[in-house]
């Protein structure tokens, strides 16, 4: 078996998809096996696919179901890691490398990622908290994981019963990331540039953003639930944040008086200065 399944749902990505594959099978870790996911591909996805004769990929038609078919790829993986990339980004060539080098030293961590670089119509790199407590505090604003740059054991998730969940749409990654936390699963982010991530204003995040903000809310409420659960009672100003002032702001929150981003922000900033006074 190998020891790393790249999943890759693709759908319309004709454009782009042979330079993404490419940056797979280009890696400097070999010992992989490449599961392309056609989401109900209308262009020449499947057969830019097809004409690939490397014996380490797989391709899995699949009906249009974004997140069904994350899961099946989840599911049909046979590797002792998953790393996850999207159907138009780049990895780094050390990319599998690093990660797989990084989990078998750090037998502790159940899920890893990483930096990435925009390019596209935006230019930046975008740089996310390394240690698992400082990634679990910023599910309030933002995914624990960048999920091009997602590197999991495939054991805890069959151990844990997780999956890509249907109701959460597009940001069932966001909700993966998550459960994988609350099941105790270890976090960690590389410091290294590990993907590159095209932006363009065609992207089902963009494009589709503003029906999936209440989803979003959903999962950073589930992620303050966590957090809050893990203020200990030992501390009195973290048990009167947690049994006092948290509530208030939550009935605020439901009566419109202040906006989600200006909610989540603050507690993130709240929890954030407790846990600098405790150290």
């Amino acid at each position: 078996m190998p020891e790393i399944s790249v999943v890759i749902p693709v759908y319309n990505a004709a454009s782009f998809l042979q330079e993404t594959i490419d940056s797979v099978l280009c890696q400097t870790f070999s010992d992989f096996e490449l599961l392309l996911l056609d989401d109900g591909s209308t262009d020449d996805s499947a057969g830019i696919i097809r004409s690939y004769s490397d014996p380490r990929i797989r391709f899995l038609p699949c009906s249009h179901d974004f997140a069904g078919t994350v899961s099946r790829g989840y599911s049909e993986a046979r590797g002792k890691y998953i790393a996850q990339l999207d159907h138009d980004d780049i990895m780094m060539p050390k990319r599998l490398q690093l990660q797989y080098g990084f989990m078998e030293q750090h037998r502790e961590i159940a899920a890893c990622g990483g930096w990435m670089h925009c390019f596209g119509n935006h230019t930046h790199v975008i740089r996310v908290p390394l240690e698992h407590d400082r990634i679990v505090l910023n599910m309030l604003l933002h995914g624990p994981i960048l999920n091009p740059t997602g590197f999991v054991r495939r054991q805890f998730l069959a151990d844990h019963h997780i999956r890509h969940q249907r109701e959460y749409s597009f940001y069932a990654d966001y909700k993966f990331w998550l459960d994988v936390a609350v099941k105790s699963g270890k976090l960690a982010n590389i410091p290294k540039i590990l993907t590159l991530y095209r932006t363009s204003d065609g992207q089902a995040t963009e494009k589709y953003l503003p029906g999936l903000a209440e989803t979003a809310g959903k999962i950073r409420l589930e992620a303050l639930e966590y957090i809050c659960s893990q203020l200990t009672d030992e501390n009195p100003l973290s048990a009167s944040v947690k049994r006092k002032l948290i509530p208030v702001l939550m009935l605020l929150k439901e009566w419109d008086a202040v906006s989600g981003e200006v909610f989540f922000s603050f507690v993130y900033e709240l929890v954030t200065g407790m846990k600098r006074m405790e150290n």
